[in-house]
């Protein structure tokens, strides 16, 4: 399972292309679950999320498939520059590193933010994840 590596800046520039909310680009498939990953260079949280992120993106193909993806934006923060990091929290509305988000498609909704928390666990996420799934079948 291959984590969708999108970086911030070209992210931007979709959605403003598109005109589209960063959560409806990223849930853009009904019944499908797109778990997110917010991280940031120099974050060593992010580091020691990221091997974990992939096991799990890895556990969650063999038992769901096509049904949960994954995508890890990348913000860029050169030492002292931080106009990236501050224009991603106000696209992204979230503002620690990592923040991971879980998001599915409804019919007559759109897109929906299902969870949202700064660094958690992967237990926590991988529950998550679970509800989610059962939430995006029953939205099918």
């Amino acid at each position: 399972m291959v984590i969708h590596k999108i970086a911030f800046a070209d992210f931007e520039k979709q959605i403003q292309k598109t005109h589209k909310s960063s959560i409806e680009l990223l849930g853009s498939e009904t019944g499908q679950v797109c778990v997110v990953a917010i991280t940031r260079d120099g974050c060593p949280a992010c580091e020691k999320q990221k091997p974990k992120m992939e096991k799990l993106a890895e556990e969650m193909f063999k038992k769901h498939g096509q049904k949960v993806t994954f995508a890890q934006i990348h913000i860029r923060h050169p030492t002292e520059k931080n106009a990236e990091s501050l224009r991603s929290k106000d696209v992204l509305g979230h503002y620690f590193y990592p923040t991971n988000l879980i998001i599915v498609r409804t019919k007559d909704r759109g897109a929906i933010e299902l969870y949202k928390n700064a660094s958690p666990r992967i237990s926590e996420l991988r529950r998550n994840i679970e509800v989610a799934i059962e939430i995006a079948e029953a939205l099918t």
